[in-house]
């Protein structure tokens, strides 16, 4: 099977949240960073990217609405999020520019994971159909979470997937919901086996928790705490855990923020 190389950096950082906000009901009163990271393949074919991150500049603009410097909503405010590399010096250390991206895999479509995609013009962008269906029509209780639909509205080179897919030798979507309705994590061989980016943010105690919680709890596994449905966040988790083991990259941990490519 083909190997490849999966090289990543953060795009920018968001305003420090509790740890709670990522692990349901556990890790109450600690504070963590969150980075906006992007992934790229290396090796393959052609050129992929893995979500496509969020600036400080789209964060104003796409998701507050271009408010005035200093606006705050729900105790965060523009000055918050905090740029770390910029889409294009990013791609610049892996040889790329944002025009000759071929493929943007996104595991899901919360305004942190897809900004960039509009810079990637010639780019085909592949998403699961019930994560594109559910961004139009959210809960109210996760609308939050999304871009305004204009945003979304447009997209182009749109390739809809139906659940578990093998998009090119060695790089496969699993179908992971319960954090968003069609979330997919991304698996992608490597020198030391498969890896997998996580189709949900997560941080590595939602895989590997204490064993002192793991007794507490008494199950082996954390969900995410924004989720649609926590028994079904469960259960992607588990899924993940069971085939991967060591090799989970969740997609916010702030530990993959000192990190340039897997395998090192």
């Amino acid at each position: 099977m083909k190997e490849y190389t999966l090289r990543l950096f953060t795009n920018a950082v968001g305003p420090q949240r509790e740890k709670s906000r990522f692990t349901y009901l556990n890790f109450y009163g600690q504070k963590i960073d969150i980075p906006y990271i992007i992934w790229y393949i290396e090796g393959a074919d052609k050129k992929i990217l893995i979500d496509a991150g969020c600036s400080a500049k789209d964060y104003w603009e796409v998701i507050k609405g271009g408010m005035e410097e200093g606006f705050v909503a729900g105790g965060e405010t523009f000055k918050d999020v905090v740029d770390v590399t910029p889409f294009e010096a990013g791609l610049k250390k892996f040889g790329v520019t944002p025009e000759a991206i071929d493929v943007i895999i996104m595991t899901h479509l919360h305004w942190d994971h897809i900004m960039g995609v509009k810079k990637c013009k010639k780019a085909k962008v592949f998403v699961q159909e019930e994560e594109w269906k559910g961004a139009f029509s959210p809960h109210p209780m996760m609308a939050f979470a999304y871009a305004p639909r204009w945003y979304y509205e447009g997209m182009r080179n749109l390739e809809f997937l139906k659940g578990d897919a093998e998009l090119f030798p060695g790089i496969e979507v699993m179908l992971t919901p319960g954090h968003t309705p069609g979330g997919q994590s991304v698996a992608v061989n490597t020198k030391k086996g498969q890896y997998v980016v996580t189709g949900y943010c997560g941080i590595y105690d939602n895989f590997y928790p204490p064993e002192e919680i793991k007794k507490a709890i008494g199950y082996p596994v954390i969900p995410a705490s924004v989720h649609i449905d926590s028994t079904v966040a469960y259960e992607s988790n588990l899924k993940l855990l069971q085939r991967f083991g060591e090799r989970i990259l969740p997609s916010h941990e702030q530990a993959l923020m000192k990190v340039e490519k897997i395998p090192e």
